[in-house]
Parts: structure tokens; sequence; C-alpha cells
């Protein structure tokens, strides 16, 4: 008997260049998110279609949000989500920007706080393993806290 499970899982902490949420050829409504591929040195792009708006309505043709790898898949879709609750009024000048930069930086500030508060329900830490090369040893060097590779 054979199960089949994905590779890759759903990471929120993944970090996302871009995310576009708009019309797509056909009627249909398509986010597409741009992130950095796991298999080898580029990016890659994530389409998922939903059933569109019906013809002839309005509405919003798209949305695009930039984050620049340093924003989490999680806080992309939280903007995408109070941007479709109209949070922010589209506006001629670039304040819209500016309020959704304030609305992220609260977020983080705020689970910040929470995992001061709560340090037993933060995410564990990475510990980072460093590989010498064969023959090679620290010891430590007559400063405090430096130590040197033989």
């Amino acid at each position: 008997m054979r199960y089949f499970a994905p590779k890759y899982r759903y990471d929120p902490n993944e970090k996302v260049d871009s995310l576009y949420y708009g019309v797509s050829p056909g009627g249909q409504t398509v986010t597409k998110v741009v992130k950095r591929s796991r298999t080898n040195d580029g990016l890659e792009a994530t389409r998922t279609y939903a059933p569109g708006i019906p013809r002839g309505e309005g509405g919003n043709i798209a949305t695009l949000i930039i984050g620049g790898m340093e924003t989490t898949l999680a806080e992309m879709e939280d903007i995408l989500e109070a941007k479709k609750e109209k949070k922010w009024v589209p506006r001629r000048s670039n304040s819209d920007i500016v309020e959704m930069c304030r609305y992220l930086i609260e977020q983080r500030n705020d689970a910040i706080r929470y995992f001061r508060k709560n340090p037993s329900e933060a995410p564990p830490k990475k510990k980072i393993t460093l590989h010498l090369p064969v023959g090679c040893r620290m010891v430590d060097a007559p400063v405090p806290g430096l130590r040197v590779r033989i």
C-alpha cells in the first residue's frame, strides 16, 4: 500500500517576494505568490484560481503586494485580507503604502510583545551548526569571547 504525502508543506514563515490577487483570463480570480524556489536557484510562481465575479459587475481589478523577500507568507496573506476588507481607501498618494507598512510593523510588534510575555509559546530558534574543514579545530584566543580556527 502506498501513501502520497506532499513533499513541501505550507510554511507561513516562508519569505515571499510578491503576491498578486486579481482577475485572470476567463473571468476567474487568481492569487499568484512569487517566492524562492525550493529545488533550484531562482524564483517560482504558484497560482491559485477561484471563481470570479459575475460578468458586468465592477470591482477591484488587481492588488499587487511587493514584499521583497523580507515579509513572510502569513504577513502577505494578512495584508491581502485587510485589503479585501477595504481597511485602506485608495488615494492618489503614497499614504496607502505607508498605512500598509504601519499595519505590518504593528503586527510584528504585537507578536514580539506577546512572545516576550509568553516565552514558552515562542517558535523554536534554529540552531546553526558550524562545519569546519577536515583537520581544522577551534581554539580559545587570549581575547575573551574570541575563538580562532587552526
